[in-house]
Formats: C-alpha cells, structure tokens, sequence
C-alpha cells in the first residue's frame, strides 16, 4: 500500500460514487471536500516555519482534531503547549521532536494513523512505574533506536541513563506519524523497526511493544524483550 495519491485513487473514488448513484445515494463531494479542508487548514505539514505548528498539523491531518472537538486546525492548535525551550534546542543524542497526543487513545489513535492493531487500550499498559503515558499533550525527544539495532529490549532497558526512558506504543505512533522515515518495511534488507521497551502487553509481560511496516503498512504489535534482532532497536525519550 503507497503513502502516493494518484489516479488509480481518482478512478477508485469515482466508482464508488458512480455505484452510490445506481443506488439511489448521494455523491462523495462532501466527504472529498471535508477531507481536503482538513488536510489544508492550517497550511501543508512540513511547510511551516514553526516546529510547533508542523507537528501538530501532522497529527492534524490524520483526522485526530475532530476527535478532540475541533472544527479547524487553528483551535486544534491552540490546545497544544508551547515547545519547553530546553526541548527546542537541538540534541544530538535525542535528535528528534515528537508531539505527543494521548486525549484519544492508542485505539483511535493507530485507527487515525493507519496503523494496525489487534487490541485495544487496555492491550498495552506501562512496563513500569516510570513511563506511565501523559494524560495531555506534551513534547519529549526521542532517538528512533538506530543505535540500539541487534540489541534485545532488556539489554537496552538496563543500558538506558537515569534520565532516559523507553518510548510507549502510543508515543511511538505518534512519532510515526509525525516522523515516517524512522521505519522502514520489514521486508527491505537494510529495515529499521521501532522496539518500544515503555510498554508491555497486557496479557504477555515477557513481551514489549514494538512497529514494523508490512508491505507498506504499519503495524503496532510486540515481540519477546530477551530477542535480539539485527533489523530492531529501542527507541527512547529525554526525560528533561
């Protein structure tokens, strides 16, 4: 499945109008419309000069706005926090800035994003009494567990400096959707997937979460923390 838009989409679209039509329905202008103001409110993500801004129109754009009762990205936008400023100066070791959005749930949250779970929010619950997920929006940066490839999720646990933790499923989708490039498909030789040590699943605690991309499309599940995989690493915040 390709992130690219293109004509195969355009004809797929309007046969499903052309067979709404034979039934007596209305057409899809509405529902294509809603779509394309909500991509464009606020602008394009990427296109802002603002990390604040772009962030949040990425979250935006997946359609997380309307589930937080926000009609256009501009009051979305005004329940987001300014960036800390320690969290605005680049880090070297923690390069990448996420935005973090828990008001809807993991559920919904992997439903917006198009990433595929077999569970729901109780499916995944803290490792530990330190990476209990935020309740609010917040912002934290991460380092997308490049540097731990080929290590197991308890090595790297242990590895992790006071004031590091390990990244949540939730926080890992988000850091997905703002930042795809961090994982590639699990089919390609040189893949990289997203180990998440903050979280276990529920009902398998010898287990952490963990993101991978199939054929295309993202999938939040989990894996043994004591297997080490050349193509995994775990990936973690700044605490401060």
């Amino acid at each position: 499945m390709s992130n690219q838009f293109g004509l195969s989409h355009v004809k797929q679209l309007t046969e499903i109008q052309e067979a709404r039509n034979r039934h007596g329905q209305p057409g899809i202008g509405r529902e294509v419309e809603e779509l394309i103001r909500r991509l464009t409110s606020g602008g394009v993500a990427g296109k802002s000069n603002g990390l604040r801004e772009a962030r949040a129109k990425r979250l935006w754009d997946v359609g997380i706005g309307k589930d937080v009762g926000c009609s256009d990205f501009a009051s979305y936008l005004a329940g987001i926090p300014e960036i800390p400023a320690a969290l605005a100066e680049d880090d070297a070791d923690f390069p990448l800035l996420v935005l973090v959005e828990p008001r809807i749930g993991l559920a919904r949250l992997c439903e917006r994003a198009g990433v595929a779970l077999s569970g729901d929010d109780e499916t995944f619950i803290a490792c530990d009494e330190a990476h209990h997920e935020f309740t609010q929006p917040a912002w934290i940066r991460i380092q997308d567990g490049r540097k731990n490839r080929g290590r197991n999720v308890i090595d790297c646990r242990q590895s992790f400096h006071v004031d590091e933790r390990g990244l949540t499923a939730l926080q890992g989708v988000c850091a997905y959707v703002q930042h795809p490039e961090m994982v590639g498909d699990a089919l390609s030789p040189d893949a990289q997937l997203l180990d998440l040590p903050g979280s276990i699943p529920r009902a398998f605690p010898r287990n952490a979460a963990w993101l991978a991309v199939w054929h295309g499309r993202p999938e939040l599940c989990w894996r043994w923390v004591g297997g080490a995989d050349s193509k995994c690493g775990s990936a973690s915040r700044r605490e401060r």
